[in-house]
Parts: C-alpha cells; structure tokens; sequence
C-alpha cells in the first residue's frame, strides 16, 4: 500500500498540471495556426493596382510557308491555278517568366497578377488566349507564256513585347510579357525567265 501512495500522487499531481498547462499551450498553438496565413501576403486584385503599359516592340513573325512553282515557259497563252491553303495557329502568352522562376512573388499573387495581365490584353487586343486561330484561303496563280513563276504563301502571326507598370501593396513592380497572337498571309512571287533560261 505505501508503495501506491507515490504513484498515486505524482497521477493526481500529473492530471493537475496537464489540466493548468496543457489547455494553454494547445490554444497558442491553434491561435498560432490560425493566424499563420495572416502572415503571407493577401492575394487579391483589389491589392494590385495596374498603372500603364508600354508596347516596346511590336513585330510579324513568320510562321510558316508553302511554295507553289507554276512552269509555262513552253506553254502560248496565260496559264491559271488556284490552290487552298489552310493554317491553324495558337495565340500565346508569356508573363515575366524570369521574375517567376526567381520566385520574386509567392505563388497565390503570381497567380493573380497572369490572370491580371492576360484579361487586360485580351481586352485590349479582342483576343482570347489558349485557343487556335483556323484560316483557309483561296488563291488563283497564273503566269504568262515563257515564264516560269515561283510563288510563295506566307503565313505570318503578331508578336508584341511589352510590360505593365503595377502596384503590388506599397510597391511597384513591372511586369514582362510577349504575347503572339492574330493569323494572316502574304504571297511572294519569283518570275524566272522564258524560254528555258533564267
């Protein structure tokens, strides 16, 4: 019996203090919890301000191109083709990727700032990004007697290299971006000369 006494104390004493201590130390821990994400900065549009744009460059890029040689260098009269072409293209937006991969913003208000940017310029440029442009287009060819006439069909895209001025809370950034977008054509032509020369 002497022997429980001890035992029985220390568990009294024990469950006393766990009763004192441990409810305090386990409601700092959820209020520590709880207010973490407090900590890290609020991701939300109204705490991003854009300020303005500026178009540095702006340029055709070729995208693809299709040959068609048509030969009357033997032949007396005018001589026609009329060839279709089709092209698809993907309109294509790159935000800051350095500033990205440098992690200079966490990931929630990196996320906020490429969607800002991607619904500016595409109200801007009546754009609408992550979808395919299709363009068919019919073009008639011809060439006169004794020549021979390469033509050559351009498919071209826009692309425009710029960046946004922001305000992201108390500071300011600014924020890279190359967009490529918009499909047309243009066509070349290489007369060589008649009667089997050049």
């Amino acid at each position: 019996m002497l022997q429980l006494i001890p035992y029985g104390l220390a568990a009294v004493v024990g469950g006393l203090l766990g009763k004192k201590y441990f409810p305090i130390l386990t409601d700092q821990a959820l209020s520590r919890s709880s207010s973490q994400p407090e900590l890290l900065p609020t991701a939300t549009s109204s705490s991003i301000q854009f300020l303005g744009e500026t178009v540095v460059r702006e340029d055709s890029i070729v995208l693809a191109t299709e040959e068609v040689p048509l030969d009357n260098r033997h032949g007396n009269k005018v001589l026609s083709s009329e060839h279709e072409f089709t092209r698809t293209a993907n309109i294509r937006l790159e935000v800051g990727q350095q500033m990205a991969q440098a992690n200079q913003f966490k990931g929630s208000i990196w996320m906020v700032l490429e969607s800002m940017v991607q619904k500016e310029l595409k109200r801007n440029l009546q754009i609408e990004f992550g979808t395919q442009i299709t363009r068919r287009v019919k073009i008639t060819f011809s060439t006169d007697p004794g020549f021979m006439v390469r033509y050559r069909l351009i498919w071209k895209q826009t692309s425009r290299r710029g960046f946004f001025d922001v305000r992201v809370g108390a500071e300011k950034h600014v924020i890279p971006y190359l967009v490529t977008f918009g499909l047309y054509h243009a066509v070349e032509s290489l007369a060589e000369g008649g009667d089997g020369g050049t």
